[in-house]
């Protein structure tokens, strides 16, 4: 972590925000910074991550029912898939019974890929999450995850990529 870095992820002035979503703004943008650095060796970016994270989680799916749970439009996740075929992540395929229905599925390539995207967030999580034990860690993916269920916007972090 740069100085800089390190400094905006424990420094936020001599008083601590009053409300939680201030706080959670000044760390989600360390952590989408940090994120973006651990991604750039490995040749990604966060809305390949999210992609490739629901193929891998739901399996072969129509690329237009991926759209929509990525929620972008057509041309977009056409451009996005199009960088991901080309770096054999994933396969497009035409489903056997509609023709006209494209399939997409994770590659075996993308299967490594993911693999060394979660030893980068790793090391990403344990240097932002530094000050915390294993219990906490453990209570704050908890929260955090409590507030996710229930979301399917998959896509709000694939627009803003």
């Amino acid at each position: 972590m740069t100085a800089a870095t390190s400094a905006a992820a424990t420094d936020f002035g001599n008083a601590t925000p009053t409300h939680a979503t201030v706080l959670i703004a000044r760390i989600a943008r360390v952590v989408r910074q940090r994120f973006e650095q651990a991604l750039t060796p490995l040749g990604l970016r966060q809305r390949h991550v999210v992609a490739l994270s629901y193929l891998q989680g739901h399996g072969p799916t129509a690329q237009r029912a991926l759209a929509a749970r990525l929620c972008m439009d057509a041309s977009s996740t056409v451009c996005l898939l199009n960088e991901l075929e080309d770096d054999d992540l994933v396969v497009r395929r035409r489903d056997r019974s509609d023709r006209r229905r494209g399939v997409v599925a994770l590659s075996a390539k993308g299967e490594r890929a993911l693999r060394e995207v979660n030893s980068a967030l790793q090391a990403v999580e344990d240097e932002i999450l530094t000050g915390l034990d294993g219990s906490e860690r453990a209570l704050l993916q908890g929260l955090l995850g409590r507030l996710c269920r229930g979301e399917s916007d998959w896509g709000a972090i694939a627009r803003d990529a």
